[in-house]
């Protein structure tokens, strides 16, 4: 049998999503205000784990994703969404329950980005900067009323990964600067 590759640990974000959620759902989803008045959210998501060699946890290793999305929250409220599975961008609705939901609708099928966990937080602030989730992709309508339930039903069929924001206290790189 072929030697797995060792991973180094700072390139790894282990994770133990299969027990996480559950956690979470009995402890009480954490605050996401900081990530949804963000500006810009981005998500990485994958297909299976990596196993660590070592302690053999289920990990998911930063750069090999299978997908990457980004949100990006309009001025107007509206929240656009580009990923790598397809062409173009599109719009996603966020709404907030126990967790976090942008949801896009794609003919009858939905395509819904939860985030249900603060997985790391700022040392200095307490802000939480990397939050769990996953990504699924179903014609379940009811994710357009109970998008809670429907994630809660639907989480061991879709794929893990996490979420992060960007600009956080930062002038946005868009805004024109005055001229005096």
């Amino acid at each position: 049998m072929p030697e797995l590759p060792v991973i180094p640990r700072p390139h790894c974000l282990l994770l133990l999503l299969a027990l996480l959620p559950a956690a979470v759902t009995a402890a009480g989803a954490p605050d996401f205000g900081h990530l949804a008045s963000s500006p810009y959210v981005h998500c990485a998501f994958y297909r299976n784990y990596d196993i660590d060699p070592q302690t053999g946890d289920r990990l998911l290793v930063e750069g090999r994703s299978n997908s990457l999305t980004h949100y990006q929250r309009q001025r107007d409220g509206r929240v656009r969404t580009v990923d790598t599975r397809r062409a173009g961008a599109g719009n996603a609705m966020m709404v907030q329950g126990r967790y976090l939901h942008y949801i896009e609708r794609s003919g009858a099928m939905f395509v819904v980005t939860t985030i249900y966990a603060c997985l790391a937080r700022d040392a200095q602030s307490g802000h939480c900067i990397n939050y769990g989730a996953v990504n699924a992709r179903h014609f379940d309508a009811r994710v357009l009323r109970e998008p809670d339930q429907v994630y809660e039903e639907l989480q061991a069929q879709a794929e893990p990964g996490f979420c992060d924001h960007s600009f956080i206290h930062l002038r946005e790189a868009a805004a024109v600067p005055s001229r005096r």
